[in-house]
């Protein structure tokens, strides 16, 4: 049976770098305020990964020394699919079932690692469980 996942713009921790020259050249003006605040808001922008960037990670991810290109086989339909995506909308994405199982198959791998847990990974992992309803085994279960 296939599932359906809703597919976000998340909001995700970023940071900027700012040059310590730049810097002083914007507090020297006498519009410093005004101008930091608007140049500020320039670099900021939005930001938001949306759920593209986790799945094209799960589906372009090898373990060291790569696939086989029979194995990579299995994703290709998946991977035109989400590489098709418009970033800039939102809405819902039609798994089939095999997908689901390449999908789960992954994440359970012992090779796939993961650096660090950003939130908004956390938030489409737990979603993609919630709609799929399987569960690491290693996770803490849900309280009654």
């Amino acid at each position: 049976m296939a599932i359906k996942i809703e597919l976000k713009k998340r909001e995700t921790q970023g940071s900027i770098n700012i040059s310590t020259p730049w810097l002083t050249e914007i507090l020297s003006r006498e519009d410093a305020g005004e101008l930091l605040v608007e140049q500020l808001k320039a670099m900021i922008g939005e930001i938001f990964i949306h759920d593209k960037a986790w799945l094209l990670q799960i589906i372009n991810w090898a373990p060291q020394g790569g696939h086989p290109l029979s194995e990579s086989a299995k994703w290709f339909k998946l991977a035109k699919r989400v590489a098709d995506l418009d970033e800039d909308k939102e809405g819902v994405f039609t798994l089939s079932d095999y997908q689901v199982n390449l999908i789960w198959t992954r994440l359970i791998n012992p090779l796939y690692k993961v650096t660090g847990l950003p939130p908004a990974f956390v938030e489409f992992v737990l979603e993609f469980q919630q709609a799929c309803g399987r569960h690491f085994p290693e996770e803490e279960p849900d309280e009654d």
